[in-house]
């Protein structure tokens, strides 16, 4: 049976199991959650974000930006999760517009998830560096070497990491993450037991318009982002269509009130009158009031776990940026090879080694350019977490779309109503953060002009080659964002049986 699409037709089954794709894996919900946490740790939104959103963007109404953009993101999961229950191959934002909007946008939302996926990937790279080098001077009062340096050593370790069954890096990531968040709890614990100079209470409602509230939506955007890529997963999940939605809820909720609280310690541990100013350095900010809440072993402490983060971080990034390219090989769109799953490890091998190559190129660019690590941190970050936001919009358009023709049993709630706020609230989002782009990508001018260039061509050569194909290769073109669709209750019923390819 055929079912329309606003530019195209899928086939579709009446009976869908989970296609066996080669890739292979047991994850449940807390190695799902492992990915989420690690794709921006902890320590990484404590150390280095929170101060930035404070003293950068919209001073004390840090707590309540954290609040609403998770409310916001929670809202677009709704819809998120309701597209996956029809979906039986990974590829999320690239299937799903597909699946909602088209071949051409579907293929032009992929190489945007690729673009963001390596330029969060390779930004964090520097931010990793940053981190060797305060550990460096700490301990022996010297940076040792350039940060490039240590760049690279941390993406051989990521980019080897990442070649093996994604239960491997689960593990690590589960690890690295335990311990960041019980350094970041304790903190939190202490501060607001023994509380700061000032009062406790501050107004932060007066402040939501200050400075540059932009800069704090996208970058507490930043600070939640990676669950929307659980759904690269679902071939290497256990129940995937249960399992994935759980932890996607899970961890908005959880990280959301997390990083608020950080948020709300943060500007309490320095005072109201102090927090902004405080923030000039946010490392060393945070490190000083860890010292003066705790003691100097746990500064140390966070120190180093800074570098396991950005380290965790780097490698759930790689890990779902090589399943967008497995999935374009999959699909034709890529050369094949990259779409076959190594026989031994279950991993997408070949798509992760190309992975690792092209990171590697990005983050050495700069190097070559003389960029300081943060200054490539902040552009490279401010770039992927802009795309990122603008495909949560897509992907909201797209669940509408799909499901005003094949709703089924779906309720309204969840396939139109949820998804409808989310598109009124990130397009607000996109907006906003494409007037304020120089502010948060750190550039000005015909830099930041320049940057928003390459976002508009990558869009629009993933439309130009989705037409090619159409026009030239066929065959090609209809196995773009390929998948055996289910279409009402029965076949989502059958969709949440356990994956196929874990038995």
């Amino acid at each position: 049976m055929r079912s329309k699409t606003i530019t195209g037709s899928l086939e579709e089954a009446p009976k869908v199991a989970t296609p066996n794709d080669g890739l292979r894996g047991n994850l449940g919900i807390p190695s799902l959650l492992f990915t989420v946490i690690a794709f921006n740790g902890p320590m990484i939104v404590l150390l280095g974000l929170v101060a930035v959103i404070v003293s950068s963007g919209n001073g004390l109404a840090a707590p309540l930006t954290f609040l609403f953009v998770g409310s916001l993101v929670l809202v677009f999961a709704v819809g998120l999760n309701a597209m996956a229950t029809r979906m039986t191959q990974p590829g999320a934002f690239y299937t799903y517009v597909v699946a909602g909007l088209g071949r051409p946008l579907g293929l032009a939302a992929g190489l945007l998830a690729i673009l963001t996926y390596v330029t969060l990937g390779s930004g964090t790279y520097a931010y990793f560096a940053v981190g060797i080098q305060k550990l460096g001077t700490s301990l022996i009062g010297s940076e040792i070497a350039p940060w490039w340096v240590f760049a690279l050593l941390g993406w051989v370790l990521v980019t080897v990491l990442s070649l093996f069954n994604i239960e491997i890096s689960a593990k690590v990531l589960g690890v690295l993450s335990l311990v960041e968040l019980a350094v970041v709890l304790i903190w939190n614990v202490a501060v607001n037991v023994n509380g700061g100079p000032e009062s406790r209470t501050f107004d932060a409602g007066s402040a939501i318009f200050s400075g540059s509230p932009a800069l704090a939506l996208v970058f507490a955007a930043l600070c939640l982002t990676g669950f929307e890529s659980l759904q690269v997963f679902r071939s290497e999940t256990r129940n995937p269509s249960k399992t994935v939605p759980r932890a996607t809820y899970i961890s908005v909720i959880g990280l959301t009130v997390l990083y608020s609280l950080c948020a709300y310690s943060y500007i309490i541990g320095f005072g109201p009158s102090q927090a902004v100013a405080a923030g000039a350095d946010p490392t060393a900010a945070l490190l000083s009031s860890i010292t003066t809440y705790l003691n100097s072993t746990f500064a140390d402490l966070a120190n180093v776990l800074f570098v396991t983060s950005t380290f965790a971080s780097c490698l759930a990034i790689q890990n779902i940026l090589a399943r967008y390219v497995f999935a374009f090989g999959r699909d034709g769109i890529l050369p094949a090879r990259l779409g076959k799953a190594h026989a031994k490890q279950g991993s997408p091998m070949a798509a992760a080694a190309v992975v690792g190559g092209v990171v590697l190129l990005v983050f050495i660019a700069p190097a070559i350019a003389n960029f300081t690590p943060l200054a490539t941190y902040v552009t490279l970050s401010g770039i992927g977490a802009y795309v990122l936001i603008g495909l949560w919009f897509l992907t909201s358009i797209s669940v509408i779309a799909y499901f005003s023709v094949r709703r089924g049993s779906a309720s309204v709630w969840r396939v139109i109503v949820a998804p409808a706020a989310a598109c009124l609230g990130l397009g607000t989002v996109v907006v906003f953060a494409t007037i304020n782009f120089e502010s948060i990508v750190g550039l000005s001018g015909e830099g930041s002009m320049l940057l928003l260039l390459v976002v508009a061509v990558v869009a629009a050569l993933g439309v130009v080659i989705a037409l090619w194909l159409r026009r030239k290769r066929p065959a090609v073109y209809q196995t773009i964002g390929n998948q055996k669709l289910a279409t009402d209750a029965a076949d989502e019923a059958h969709l949440n049986e356990p994956s196929r390819v874990n038995n």
